[in-house]
């Protein structure tokens, strides 16, 4: 009998903490701001740091209260920017707009020491040890964390070509050339 007892009681407990919890959960839930969470589903969330906040949430948070501007994510663009600014309620003065950047490695100042490999939190440097390596536009966020690092100034940032404008007048296509600037 007292077998039982002590192979019953294992069971309740965890039932009856269990049940504490969900009660808990129900009843003493914490509500988030609908305004934050709405900005922070439209963000990139690749907390690339470029905005000056160490994540996506916490940028949106900023920009919630007031502290940051609806541009601030460069990764967004403009077109971030104007739907962020839509739920603010707010104007976007466009005359310092930066775009989405990607970084670009110069095949002359590469030795192939890898630290921009190490670096690169989204895997968008490809190449091996002593060996040129090359960036993946469409993995790059243009956080340049790899241009802090490369000790011969051989990567540097550019406007990100998806974004750029091609056609100027209808009917007028106009090449793109890109210029790679060392930093």
């Amino acid at each position: 009998m007292l077998t039982l007892l002590y192979l019953l009681a294992i069971p309740l407990i965890a039932a009856g903490i269990g049940y504490a919890l969900g009660y808990a959960a129900i009843h003493l839930k914490v509500e988030g701001d609908p305004l934050v969470d709405e900005i922070s589903a439209l963000l990139p969330n690749g907390q690339c740091g470029q905005c000056g906040y160490p994540g996506c949430t916490q940028a949106a948070k900023a920009m919630a209260c007031g502290e940051a501007a609806p541009d601030v994510c460069p990764p967004g663009g403009d077109a971030l920017a104007q739907k962020i600014a839509a739920i603010l309620g707010v104007t976007l003065d466009s005359s310092g707009a930066k775009g989405p950047q990607v970084a670009a490695i110069d095949m002359d100042g590469c030795d192939g020491c890898g630290r921009c490999i190490k670096q690169c939190s989204y895997d968008a440097i490809v190449g091996a040890t002593r060996q040129l390596h090359g960036v993946i536009a469409d993995a790059c966020t243009g956080c340049g964390a790899c241009v802090a690092v490369c000790p011969h100034n051989g990567i540097s940032l550019y406007p990100d070509p998806a974004f750029m404008s091609r056609v100027t007048k209808p009917g007028v296509i106009q090449t793109a050339t890109l210029e790679v600037k060392n930093a």
